[in-house]
């Protein structure tokens, strides 16, 4: 049986369904694999099996289409297939033969991972095999090493936290600090920079390659959040109008409770600016105390 997987557009969504792709895999290496340009990239970096990969909008000739992209337009346009697997969300259940029920309060990597797992039961009705943890992404572990990486730009005003300057000067006191920047981000992150490195410009290979020797990702609610916690490496996610255990990683760290959130809203309405209750001294404690917990774990690892 033939497999048609659609992976996610954006580089935070895809690598949330690295785990799902990789289970699909695993039982279809054969299948061909759907997205844009910068899902090579992601795969390479995160060791992933390349398979067949194909522009997100190229029509495919498939048994089942696995649709983890979880949009209208993808499964309108792979309306043709026989059976076609996704979320029943965004007014598509219709467009599927075999929706799987969308829960509110679930985490989109394990939204993903059932919708694998709906997919292999489909196309291997008698296989006794479930499908692969749809946290475990399958990565290697990246050695982690002294500074700390902060990813401070986005272009969605509500999930970027301001104070990531004031971060990196009570941080620079005792450990190698870099800004890191985004396609089409350099400028952006240099006036939040200031003084501190600045690394711009990676492609994603390069920038897994460039994180292998750091201690921690500060970050945004952001795909390259998720990325560098595919390649391996701890990361402390600042939420403002998202929910960490909608679309979060690694730990997370909120301004608290508000009547409005989380809203998911490109722009906050209210003028109530959630994300200006989490203050510099409490995201850099948090970042201590991180480190200090990496540090006695690999104190009390067994030698060689």
């Amino acid at each position: 049986m033939k497999l048609a997987i659609r992976m996610p557009d954006h580089l935070g969504d895809a690598t949330m369904a690295l785990a799902a792709l990789r289970s699909l895999l695993d039982r279809h290496p054969g299948a061909t694999v759907h997205g844009p340009r910068l899902l090579a990239d992601l795969l390479a970096a995160t060791s992933m099996p390349a398979s067949t990969l194909r522009p997100g909008n190229e029509v495919p000739d498939a048994d089942v289409g696995v649709l983890l992209k979880p949009s209208f337009h993808a499964a309108w346009r792979w309306r043709h297939l026989p059976r076609r697997v996704g979320l029943a969300a965004n007014g598509r259940a219709l467009l599927l033969t075999d929706p799987v029920p969308a829960r509110p309060d679930e985490h989109r990597r394990d939204a993903y991972g059932r919708v694998a797992r709906a997919a292999l039961a489909l196309a291997e009705p008698t296989a006794s095999r479930a499908a692969g943890d749809p946290r475990s992404v399958g990565h290697p572990t990246q050695p982690t090493g002294g500074f700390i990486a902060l990813n401070p730009w986005s272009p969605t005003p509500t999930v970027r936290w301001p104070h990531f300057r004031a971060l990196a000067e009570a941080l620079a006191r005792d450990h190698e600090v870099r800004f890191y920047a985004g396609p089409g981000e350099e400028a952006h992150v240099r006036a939040i920079a200031g003084p501190h490195p600045l690394v711009a410009g990676l492609s994603l290979p390069d920038f897994a390659l460039n994180l292998a020797g750091a201690a921690l990702f500060v970050t945004n609610d952001s795909g390259a959040g998720h990325f560098a916690d595919a390649v391996g490496v701890p990361v402390l996610m600042i939420h403002g109008s998202t929910n960490p255990a909608l679309t979060g990683t690694g730990e997370a760290i909120t301004g608290g409770p508000i009547w409005c959130g989380p809203c998911y809203r490109k722009t906050c309405v209210l003028g109530l600016g959630c994300l200006t209750r989490i203050g510099p001294d409490v995201v850099a404690a948090r970042v201590r105390a991180m480190l200090a917990a990496d540090a006695q774990k690999c104190a009390l690892a067994p030698g060689p």
